[in-house]
C-alpha cells in the first residue's frame, strides 16, 4: 500500500509540475487543483508511516516480515526522508533500516530469506527500545455518514447471500428493494 501511495504521490507531483510549467507559457488555461490531491495523499502517507512507527515502538519483535519488507523496499522511503511533513516520523524508520541493514551486512552476502528473517528476529530483541522515539498513541474514530443504511443494508444482504451455504438463493428471484420504493 505504501508503494502504491508513493507512486501516486510522485505522479501527482509530476502532473502539478508539468501543469505549472505549461501555465507559465500560456495564461489562458485554468490550473487543476493538484495541491488538494497532494495534501490528501500526504495525509494518508503520514498515517501509514505512523502505523509503521506504532508497529516498531509497540511490537517490533512481532513484525519481522514488516522489517523485511522495509529493508527490501527501502528506496521507497528515500524521497520522504527530506520531506518536511515526514522528517520527524522517518527517524524511527531510518533507525530500524540502518540497524537491521548493518546486522545483515555483518552476516555476509548470499543470505536466504529464512536466514534474513532469523537475523531480523534476533535483532528485534537486541534493538534498544529507548532508541525508538515514541509518538502519541494512534486513535481512529468512526464517523457515521448521514444515511449509513444506504451502504450497510446492501452490504449485510450481500454477506448473507454469499455466505449462506446451507440455503439456496435463486439469483433471479433476489430482490433487495421493490421498484416502487424510490
Amino acid at each position: 500500500l505504501f508503494a502504491l501511495l508513493s507512486k501516486k504521490h510522485n505522479k501527482v507531483l509530476e502532473q502539478a509540475t508539468q501543469s505549472l510549467r505549461s501555465s507559465l507559457t500560456s495564461d489562458d488555461s485554468p490550473l487543476p487543483d493538484y495541491a488538494q490531491d497532494l495534501n490528501v495523499i500526504e495525509e494518508v502517507i503520514r498515517m501509514m508511516l505512523e502505523i509503521i512507527n506504532s508497529c516498531f515502538t509497540n511490537s517490533l519483535h512481532h513484525n519481522p516480515n514488516l522489517v523485511y519488507a522495509l529493508l527490501y523496499k527501502r528506496d521507497l522511503f528515500e524521497q520522504f526522508r527530506t520531506h518536511p511533513s515526514f522528517q520527524d516520523i522517518m527517524q524511527n524508520i531510518d533507525l530500524v533500516i540502518s540497524f537491521f541493514s548493518s546486522r545483515i551486512e555483518q552476516a555476509g552476502a548470499e543470505l536466504s530469506v529464512e536466514r534474513v528473517l532469523e537475523i531480523i528476529k534476533q535483532g528485534a530483541v537486541a534493538l534498544p527500545k529507548d532508541r525508538l522515539r515514541k509518538f502519541p498513541e494512534l486513535k481512529f474514530k468512526y464517523v457515521e455518514e448521514e444515511q449509513p443504511e444506504e451502504f450497510f443494508i446492501p452490504y449485510v444482504w450481500s454477506l448473507v447471500y454469499n455466505s449462506a451455504v446451507a440455503l439456496y438463493w435463486r439469483p433471479q428471484d433476489v430482490q433487495l428493494f421493490t421498484m416502487d420504493s424510490g
